[in-house]
């Protein structure tokens, strides 16, 4: 009990102070979370926007260098005169050192670029950043197999090749093709993937990111950061290049929750992709929520130790209580309580227990004189039934005493006789089961019989779960006494029916006759006579008041009747096993 009242007072003090502070601590947990969120969001932009930047560099000094070309055409005839193998002369030779000296200048200023050629169909050479090279069998099946794959809409396209750095080693490259503009031909521009990532790596805030350059269908070109994601990234970056709304969205990379967001690149067409795992959103977090985490600490703590006093208390004085009502009731003397008064609470608390003590005192003597009283009273009642019914029966004895030829009925009714007598003038606080008392009115019955022969039929209609109930004695004899004379009383033959059931926790008997009834006065006036305390009526009355008695709160009798059709009289009593003990206690 105590552990119950300790946990209701801790429930009440969490509803006051624990709830507010978890309320806090949900409201900056979720400011955090959203926060964290758009630094997520915010990094990816930034990182795609530094690599859209630097390829774009490097993409517009290509378009640059194509313009720059295309659009000499004295530049153009040393070109081809010195692709073709012919004599140049000196200010040819210059020009020719011109276009080399420009070409150079993108691999000094990028890293990531390792070689930049201008290439004219129908000739075996190139172009280079260090001069006029033949064309390789590594050349045709590298960026010129890029350049003939190429439609003839497109002007740049961006694609992966490999070059052999000796007999085992292999290094990936980015060919970045573009026509010319006046001529058949392209500037090939071929960016070191290896390099071109370290650009990646250095672009990132922090170890929780990775950038991705995927072609249009999701295949990866160029990665830093998480490098074994690519098949999860190109089924994902195909899906969502096909459905195209979706740029930004949580997708599981590898054994990592990511945010991926992708930008497309026109004219080449790639995308650039930049993830950041979900453990960047902890982030800060816990250096934000360990304070209001303590103060949560602090605030549990406080709620025990206050719920705790409070308990322990409360039920100090309640034991206090229950010692001064013991002593009340062993009819000790109380003195007035010696508490420390701590508020205006204990003051209140103390003259409450000395008013109640006293009153309770009082009430104990009042109920001993009040108990006295009414089981003098129910043993008077009781006796009261037993000459009633004597007379009636010593009459019909005599009656048959009279008549001279005796078969043995008059030993019959004078055994009924004494069973009843028996039964009537034991204890009559002695409580008894339905049962016992259904075969003492049967007796009763037979005595009537004989008394009027075969002018009467009684029913019986009792529930089985009901024969064992508790009753007390006579209680149902009255009640068929009127109900015989009633259903007699201008027929030639009444019936009766005599019903008990299990209705809830009650016990519904009732006694119905079809007698000549009574009118609503006649009801009237028999029910004020029962009630009557100074009624000479002794069946009924007796019988209400013993009802009310034994069983307050139940009523008492209720007596219904229609005129010519007949009388019913009911009352209820609980519903409750005899046992040996209720026949010993009672």
């Amino acid at each position: 009990m105590k552990r119950k009242f300790f946990f209701k007072r801790m429930w009440n003090f969490v509803v006051v102070m624990l709830i507010p502070a978890l309320l806090l601590v949900a409201v900056t947990t979720y400011m955090t979370l959203v926060t964290q969120m758009r630094r997520m969001s915010q990094s990816n932009d930034n990182d795609i926007e530094a690599v859209r930047t630097n390829i774009s560099l490097v993409l517009n000094t290509v378009v640059t260098q194509n313009t720059y070309l295309t659009g000499m055409t004295r530049t153009n005839m040393v070109m081809q005169k010195a692709l073709k193998r012919e004599a140049l002369s000196y200010t040819d030779a210059i020009y020719l050192r011109n276009v080399i000296s420009s070409l150079s200048s993108m691999t000094s200023a990028y890293d990531y670029v390792d070689s930049v050629l201008i290439y004219m169909d129908g000739y075996d050479r190139a172009l280079t950043s260090i001069g006029l090279t033949n064309l390789s069998e590594e050349d045709y099946k590298s960026w010129y197999n890029v350049y003939e794959m190429m439609s003839e809409e497109e002007r740049i396209c961006i694609a992966p090749i490999l070059v052999n750095e000796g007999m085992t080693s292999e290094r990936q490259q980015l060919a970045v093709c573009c026509r010319l503009v006046t001529m058949k031909g392209c500037v090939v521009v071929r960016l070191n993937v290896e390099h071109l990532q370290d650009v990646f790596a250095s672009l990132q805030t922090n170890d929780a990111q990775s950038m991705y350059l995927v072609d249009s269908e999701g295949r990866l070109l160029a990665a830093a950061g998480n490098m074994d994601a690519a098949d999860e990234l190109r089924t994902v970056m195909a899906r969502s290049i096909a459905n195209g709304n979706t740029r930004e969205f949580w997708v599981r990379m590898g054994e990592h929750d990511c945010l991926l967001s992708w930008q497309p690149y026109s004219d080449p067409d790639f995308y650039i992709v930049a993830t950041v795992d979900r453990s960047m959103i902890l982030e800060g977090l816990g250096e934000r929520l360990a304070p209001l985490l303590m103060m949560t600490v602090v605030v549990l703590a406080a709620i025990i130790f206050l719920a705790y006093t409070n308990t322990k208390r409360s039920f100090d004085e309640i034991n206090l209580m229950l010692q001064m009502f013991e002593d009340a009731e062993a009819g000790k003397t109380i003195e007035r309580p010696k508490r420390k008064v701590n508020d205006e609470y204990d003051i209140i608390m103390n003259n409450i227990l000395m008013m109640f003590l006293n009153n309770t005192y009082l009430n104990i003597q009042l109920k001993e004189k009040q108990y006295r009283q009414q089981n003098a009273e129910l043993t008077a009642l009781q006796l009261q039934i037993n000459p009633h019914f004597l007379y009636n029966t010593l009459q019909t004895l005599d009656m048959e005493a009279r008549k001279l030829n005796d078969d043995g009925r008059i030993s019959a009714v004078v055994g009924y006789v004494s069973d009843i007598l028996k039964y009537s003038l034991t204890n009559p606080q002695q409580s008894v089961t339905l049962r016992e008392e259904l075969d003492y009115l049967k007796k009763y019955v037979e005595v009537q019989h004989y008394r009027f022969g075969d002018r009467f039929i009684i029913y019986y209609e009792i529930d089985d779960d009901v024969m064992d109930n508790e009753v007390f004695r006579m209680m149902l004899q009255p009640v068929v006494e009127n109900s015989l004379l009633h259903a007699l009383r201008g027929n030639e033959r009444g019936y009766m029916k005599v019903r008990a059931r299990h209705i809830g926790d009650a016990v519904d008997i009732r006694v119905i006759d079809n007698g000549e009834g009574m009118t609503r006065e006649e009801l009237l006036a028999l029910r004020k006579k029962i009630i009557d305390r100074n009624s000479r009526s002794i069946g009924l009355t007796n019988l209400d008041r013993r009802l009310k008695l034994r069983y307050p709160g139940m009523g008492g009798l209720r007596i219904c009747s229609i005129k010519n059709f007949g009388t019913s009289v009911s009352f209820r009593i609980p519903y409750k096993k005899c046992t040996q003990d209720d026949k010993k206690n009672s």
